[in-house]
């Protein structure tokens, strides 16, 4: 099982998808999960008082490679690569997403996408929060729908998250 909050969510995403963890990974719980970088690289300009003109700007400093060699990146980020709201068939993990419908950093309408995309493998917990916060608006809430749905998928293996 691997679990991740925010970036640690799209890295959870993307060992997951890599062939040589094939049936290694039963099951993936993100909380506030990074999605689509593009989206969220926009949406963190807008939220930061940037024109909504820098979200796109910036984009392409991080994915041509002279450009992203002129700012000191050693070559360019993929980050199509990282747009699982477009590689959605790209996943085979059950995938329990925990996000805040109050998230004003990685929107939530990227999550409902990636559960709209694939409803029989990936399902979707909203809590009233802000981003990563879901644990701390409702912690008893969110270890019990966490526990119950791991429980179902990974079933042994729970008995040492209980402990924790």
């Amino acid at each position: 099982m691997l679990f991740g909050w925010s970036m640690g969510a799209a890295i959870a995403l993307q060992l997951a998808a890599r062939p040589r963890h094939e049936g290694l990974i039963a099951a993936l719980v993100l909380d506030s999960p990074v999605l689509d970088w593009t989206e969220v690289i926009k949406t963190n300009c807008t939220r930061s008082g940037l024109p909504a003109a820098a979200g796109y700007l910036a984009v392409p400093w991080l994915t041509i490679e002279p450009l992203a060699r002129l700012v000191g990146l050693p070559g360019r980020i993929p980050l199509r690569s990282f747009d699982w709201t477009a590689r959605a068939a790209d996943l085979s993990t059950p995938t329990l997403i925990l996000h805040g419908a109050q998230d004003d950093s990685v929107s939530i309408q990227l999550s409902q996408a990636l559960r709209d995309a694939r409803p029989e493998l990936v399902e979707l917990d909203t809590f009233d929060a802000d981003h990563t916060l879901a644990w701390n608006t409702g912690p008893g809430r969110w270890h019990a729908e966490t526990t119950e749905w791991l429980s179902a998928r990974v079933g042994g293996a729970m008995s040492t998250c209980d402990r924790t």
